[in-house]
């Protein structure tokens, strides 16, 4: 695990500062807890009734219940743990998605800043809900040929206010660094006295 004062080492290169790292909305985990959560409690009184007046066998219905129970905190314990080792690191050269389940997969997603044009930042709200809670998705455009050519941010907490903050910082530095195309080499000057 990776210390707090240690994110300017991890997945970092030389010089470069971490802006921003965030996560999903919470909401996004929340909704799979409920779900699980009534599902489990369904199927412990199905189990109660075909225990109890079918049956009859109170030991089956003790050992089903503890079985529904467990599969049901192992499911929360998988959703919680998916939610938070999905994150997105924004840098002063790139934009990184990391995603990673323990034991199982993970995935690092990034788009070096200097070596691509961002060429628009859109922002999608999908519904009333999402739009009071403040969730969304942002999709970045990129003039890469040889890659996707979107980067998503999906269901950003806090969508409006990092969308503003992405513009503002890659507007900022395409002020400060000249426009050049990446084929552009300077000319070599001699001098021969």
């Amino acid at each position: 695990m990776v210390a707090k004062g240690d994110w300017q080492t991890f997945l970092s290169l030389k010089g470069e500062k971490i802006l921003m790292v965030t996560r999903k909305h919470h909401f996004v985990v929340i909704v799979p807890i409920i779900i699980i959560s009534c599902l489990a409690l369904f199927f412990i009184s199905s189990a109660f009734f075909f225990f109890e007046y079918i049956l009859i066998s109170h030991s089956l219905f003790i050992v089903t219940t503890l079985l529904l129970i467990s599969a049901a905190i192992s499911l929360i314990t998988k959703a919680i743990i998916d939610w938070y080792f999905h994150m997105y690191m924004v840098t002063n050269r790139k934009i990184l998605e990391l995603r990673y389940t323990p034991l199982t997969s993970y995935l690092v997603n990034d788009v070096m800043l200097d070596r691509v044009s961002c060429t628009e930042i859109d922002l999608r709200t999908n519904g009333f809900l999402n739009e009071l809670i403040d969730m969304g998705d942002i999709i970045m455009t990129f003039d890469r040929p040889t890659h996707q050519e979107e980067f998503v941010l999906k269901d950003i907490c806090g969508s409006h206010k990092l969308a503003n903050f992405l513009t503002q910082k890659l507007m900022d530095d395409r002020e400060q660094e000249p426009v050049l195309p990446m084929w552009y080499r300077r000319p070599i000057i001699s001098r021969t006295t």
